[in-house]
């Protein structure tokens, strides 16, 4: 075979590669000899040892820190009009209480001057019972939209409130998809936005409304705001269960082929076997498999899809002089 490796195929893939089986190796073993070895550049390294759960994926939407602001304006006003409102409700009281002493007290002031101060004294209180009211409506209005914990936080303008104002933190919105369900949100996320790394963020509280888009159970997170603007559609992890124990698979070992990831496992030097990986569960550098690897054993992390091409080469050609013979 000119300008390639120099294999040695041990024709022993499953049925799914189409190579006669061995019951002495495992399916889909090559094998390079020391030159071959040396001039491919193939590299193997150990697999590490790692705990993973599995997370659950949800949709999220980064929201504009505007409509907290607004709430806080809304929230400022409503106390503004309110002190002032009591304010003058305490000024016109004394002053009935002033005049009905003097009235009380050899009729020094008319009837009329007493009724006077009492009107005013009974509109201010009207006014301060109304200004008492429009707080309080602007306070429940926050607790239905955002949650005791948000409303909470606006109406006391709290640190994380200043963080989430001021564009240091980002509030994220995490939906899950419609039927979905979990016994409680867990304290920390992953967040994801436009194939970047993973971001750890934390729980706020449950939201008390849904995103009407996707129509599940939703939460609000806070994460640090580089990388995430408002109105960005983002992709949240939520981990269920508990942690397993296993290996990385890194993703520089894996090939695929029809559809299905694989790994080639280095047995002695010079001899690696093709061994399936499942996918499904992901790690920001690879695969976490809980099973079927181990700890320690040596996988090809470079070179492993030029030993794919070669191991089917060989294959071929093999298939071509049994049907010369």
């Amino acid at each position: 075979m000119k300008g390639k490796l120099i294999l040695a195929i041990l024709l022993l893939t499953s049925t799914e590669a189409g190579i006669a089986s061995d019951s002495k190796m495992p399916d889909g073993a090559v094998r390079l000899d020391q030159a071959a070895l040396v001039r491919s550049g193939i590299h193997a390294a150990p697999l590490r040892s790692a705990t993973h759960q599995q997370a659950i994926q949800a949709y999220g939407v980064v929201l504009s820190a505007q409509s907290l602001l607004d709430l806080r304006n809304r929230v400022i006003m409503a106390r503004s009009r309110m002190e002032t409102a009591r304010a003058a409700l305490e000024i016109s009281r004394r002053e009935y209480q002033r005049i009905k002493s003097l009235h009380d007290d050899g009729r020094n002031v008319s009837d009329k001057a007493l009724q006077a101060a009492e009107g005013a004294w009974r509109i201010d209180e009207a006014n301060s019972d109304a200004a008492r009211q429009a707080l309080d409506t602007v306070i429940s209005d926050a607790r239905l939209q955002w949650g005791n914990i948000i409303a909470r936080g606006v109406l006391n303008d709290s640190r994380l409130f200043g963080r989430l104002a001021d564009g240091r933190e980002a509030l994220i919105q995490v939906t899950l998809s419609s039927g979905m369900t979990i016994p409680e949100a867990p304290a920390i996320a992953e967040i994801q936005a436009n194939g970047t790394e993973r971001v750890k963020a934390s729980l706020l509280s449950p939201s008390p409304k849904t995103d009407p888009k996707f129509q599940g159970m939703s939460f609000f997170y806070h994460a640090p705001s580089s990388g995430f603007l408002p109105g960005m559609t983002v992709t949240a992890y939520l981990p269920v269960g508990s942690s397993m124990k296993g290996v990385l698979v890194p993703a520089s070992a894996v090939v695929w082929q029809q559809g299905s990831a694989w790994v080639y496992v280095q047995h002695n030097p010079g001899r690696f076997v093709r061994r399936k990986l499942s996918t499904d569960m992901p790690m920001a550098e690879g695969w976490f498999s809980p099973g079927g690897f181990e700890p320690g054993e040596m996988v090809v992390v470079t070179g492993a899809q030029q030993l794919l091409s070669e191991e089917f080469h060989a294959q071929i050609q093999s298939d071509d002089e049994g049907d010369q013979d």
